[in-house]
């Protein structure tokens, strides 16, 4: 087993991210089964959560990344887009696929990117850190579908990395505070 490191607590176990990743899938399919969407995984992080949503998703899809980055290490700062989607997206549902949503600004440019070529931008998230403390005037975006909420600490696990190692967790773990 992976050490986790001391400032770091249990926030969700393995169980209870497979449940989740269950019915969001539930969600999905009923809201999309018919649309014929192209899955676009925001690398690295979506990554382990879009691979483990679509394995759940029994119908038609198609899949394909894009690489954007906002963070160097803890720190927040201009979203940049170095890979887009090489897939034809011009008139078609889109699902943005990420593993965490803070205020939105990232996902945000993503769907700005895609809106108006696109016939429709979703957007699904593993963890929603919306706190209602923060309130809406923070977030630029909510996502469509998030499959758990999680209070705004930084997290590793499941696709989220602390400094490029931890995202093969099982589970999902909070920074102490």
């Amino acid at each position: 087993m992976t050490p986790i490191p001391d400032e770091y607590e249990l926030l969700f176990d393995a169980a209870t991210v497979e449940h989740a990743l269950d019915q969001i899938a539930i969600r999905i399919t009923l809201e999309l089964a018919d649309a014929l969407p192209v899955f676009v995984c925001i690398m690295n992080g979506g990554l382990p959560f879009m691979w483990d949503l679509t394995k759940r998703l029994n119908f038609p899809l198609a899949m394909d990344f894009l690489y954007a980055t906002r963070y160097d290490g803890m720190e927040g700062g201009k979203v940049q887009i170095h890979t887009r989607p090489r897939t034809n997206l011009r008139d078609r549902n889109v699902v943005v696929v990420d593993d965490v949503i803070d205020h939105g600004v990232t996902i945000q440019a993503v769907v700005n990117e895609f809106e108006g070529a696109a016939a429709a931008v979703w957007t699904a998230v593993l963890i929603d850190k919306y706190e209602r403390s923060v309130g809406a005037e923070c977030r630029t975006l909510e996502p469509d579908f998030a499959a758990l909420t999680a209070p705004t600490r930084f997290l590793i696990g499941r696709g989220m990395d602390l400094d490029g190692l931890y995202r093969n967790l099982p589970g999902i773990y909070a920074r102490v505070v």
